[in-house]
């Protein structure tokens, strides 16, 4: 399949992530940039919104109750606006000449990060071959088969009993409106929302945090625009690690939150930004957005913004307030302090999820994130550099944006050291447990953070060649110099997001020897839907990726996932099935569960695990099922030993 193929689906993404979203956002009086960068947040409030009403109601998932959600939220953006008094300065957000870099630099980084992604995917309907993506497209299909997006559902896909009450599923709600409206395949779907996110999400909303903190000079803008693709622990270790598609969805839309409280705090570097009223609700409304998309997002924001109201406090006590507005701020700081405890409290996953050892020392740790090289051990050099430069004009000149900026590095870089190297647990846990103590989780909030500094150091370095160049005779010595020196900085850069491209990618390819599914049973899936008819319950290991035939051929599966609530007639039919007989009690369990295939993708597991369920292996000896279709290694077979004859 070739990605013009897969324009629909792109297409259905794209206007399903900014259309609904950049409506209420013009309607809340937001422009340019705000608005762009905003739309994403907005569209993923209304989409968990409307999966959460819809699916109270009995109303099936698709289009509508998005449509009529985006109306509503559209309706309460007007009212606010009408309430709005017009900020003189507002006539400044939407500069000409700004504006028509600001949309060069976005559609730049689009191409740059885009072809990133394409090239890690590969071919539009390849799959990442991880353990996550089992439940992610599985998830997808279930909202289909269901009707059903809401976050209060989606887990029980694993669970006769209901499973978790809670999972974020904004990412499957979205994709499935994808697969609906393009008529796309869930992977197909998947792929289209995951360039789309990585490609035109990010960029946008971490160019309005630069924007914010750093001012909108030109090299500040492109340099912003440039980083976005430059730093391999976010968009691509998410494709690559997990696959963490709902983190990867969450994480995009934290730097537009985070502006917006920077702005409504006063503490932003940009000369003009929108009146508090509108940025407040924009702030309030996206959140829904950010907790449906993964609650580990959530947290992230919600870390960086009471850092920012802490320094917002912090300069707002310096200026020695009346009494009266002294013990109001007070009041609202502790109320805040309280509500983020509690959330950081209440928003962890259970013990038994967050588990992850230490990957290293605290001295690898810290290297790692001071070199911004997490993952894949190649350092990009063009980012370090830009970096460095940054961090010694802000430590230099201390304005309050770069404070900020320094003091949200300084942060999210101490919780990567503790979550990947400190050997102390309880500390660790207290610390960092909201992302399962999993370092690469954190890892992919580093570039939110550093992309801010870089962009400083570009600018300061683009004034310092100017200057250079001016002043000095020696211009083409100087032009010969730092030419070779930006070609070895590129050089470097290149290597590490090429090696860094190289490994994600190999993760996505159909090989004999891929992880889940391979080239073979690739092939016997696509077959399924004329062999198996439709009602019919395939059983099979989703360990070794039969449990996709789900997602792939929309048959149900006994086991969608591999970590699944088993009921007694499951365990017995996994016991027991090689040996049905008419009357036996295995029978009887087949018939409730009505299994009438079995699917036998061998015995290579995700992970190198094993799990041997005991009546489904050898079953080419045995007299209870009977061969219907084989490519290589894979086999169909039909339940025939329960049938009286």
């Amino acid at each position: 399949m070739t990605w013009l193929a897969a324009v629909p689906a792109l297409g259905v993404a794209f206007v399903l992530l900014f259309a609904p979203g950049y409506l209420v956002a013009r309607l809340l009086s937001l422009r340019g940039l705000w608005a762009w960068a905003f739309a994403p947040l907005a569209s993923m409030s209304v989409i968990a919104i409307a999966a959460l009403w819809s699916a109270a109601v009995g109303m099936a998932w698709s289009w509508l109750p998005v449509c009529l959600t985006a109306l509503a939220v559209g309706l309460i953006a007007a009212v606010v606006r009408r309430f709005m008094r017009r900020d003189p300065g507002e006539r400044d957000l939407g500069q000409p000449r700004s504006a028509t870099l600001t949309a060069w630099v976005l559609a730049g980084a689009a191409i740059l990060v885009g072809a990133q992604v394409v090239a890690v995917i590969g071919s539009p309907d390849n799959i990442s071959q991880s353990f996550d993506n089992v439940f992610h497209l599985n998830a997808v299909r279930y909202v289909l088969e269901t009707g059903s997006a809401s976050p209060l559902t989606v887990g029980s896909m694993t669970s006769d009993n209901g499973g978790v009450w809670f999972y974020p599923s904004g990412w499957h709600a979205s994709v499935a409106l994808v697969s609906q409206l393009a008529g796309a395949s869930i992977m197909t779907a998947s792929n289209a929302m995951t360039v789309v996110v990585a490609a035109m999400v990010w960029p946008a909303t971490v160019l309005l945090l630069t924007r914010t903190l750093m001012g909108r000079t030109r090299p500040v803008l492109i340099a912003a625009g440039a980083l976005t693709g430059l730093i391999p622990a976010f968009p691509i270790l998410m494709l690559d690690y997990g696959v963490l598609y709902p983190y990867l969805l969450g994480v995009a839309l934290i730097p537009a939150a985070l502006a917006a409280m920077i702005a409504m705090f006063g503490l932003h570097g940009e000369r003009a930004v929108p009146p508090v009223l509108p940025l407040a609700v924009a702030v309030v409304g996206a959140l829904p957005g950010i907790a449906v998309a993964h609650p580990g997002a959530f947290v992230a924001w919600m870390v960086l913004a009471m850092l920012t109201g802490v320094l917002a406090f912090v300069r707002f006590l310096a200026r020695r307030p009346p009494r009266a507005s002294m013990i109001r701020a007070l009041i609202a700081m502790s109320a805040a302090l309280i509500v983020a405890a509690v959330a950081w409290k209440v928003l962890k996953p259970a013990a038994e999820a967050r588990g992850w050892p230490v990957e290293q020392s605290v001295a690898q740790a810290i290297g790692q994130a001071i070199t911004v090289a997490p993952t894949y051990g190649n350092v990009p050099w063009v980012v370090v550099v830009l970096l460095a430069i940054g961090v010694v004009v802000a430590v230099r000149e201390r304005r309050v944006p770069e404070v900020l900026a320094l003091a949200a590095l300084l942060t999210v870089g101490t919780l990567y050291v503790v979550a990947s190297a400190l050997p102390w647990h309880q500390l660790r846990d207290l610390m960092t447990a909201a992302w399962y103590n999993n370092a690469p989780r954190l890892a992919a909030l580093l570039p939110l953070v550093v992309i801010p500094l870089a962009a400083l150091g570009a600018a300061v370095l683009v004034r310092w060649l100017e200057h250079r160049l001016r002043t000095t005779g020696r211009r083409r010595s100087l032009i010969a110099v730092a030419a070779v020196a930006i070609l070895l900085v590129i050089a470097g850069q290149a290597y590490a997001s090429l090696q860094a491209i190289r490994m994600a990618s190999a993760v996505y390819m159909y090989t004999d020897e891929s992880r889940l599914i391979t080239l073979d049973e690739k092939t016997l899936l696509e077959r399924l839907p004329g062999e198996v008819p439709p009602g019919s319950t395939i059983v099979g290991s989703a360990w070794t990726g039969a449990g996709l035939a789900y997602a792939f051929s929309d048959r149900d599966v006994l086991m969608p996932h591999m970590l699944m609530d088993f009921t007694d007639d499951d365990l017995l039919i996994l016991d027991r099935l090689a040996e049905a007989r008419p009357g036996t009690a295995v029978c009887d369990a087949i018939e409730r569960a009505d299994v009438l295939y079995v699917l036998d993708f061998g015995t290579q597991e995700i992970h190198g695990a094993e799990h041997e369920y005991v009546g489904l292996v050898d079953l080419e000896d045995s007299s209870a099922v009977t061969l219907v279709d084989e490519v290589g290694d894979a086999r169909l077979y039909r339940v025939t030993g329960c049938d009286v004859s």
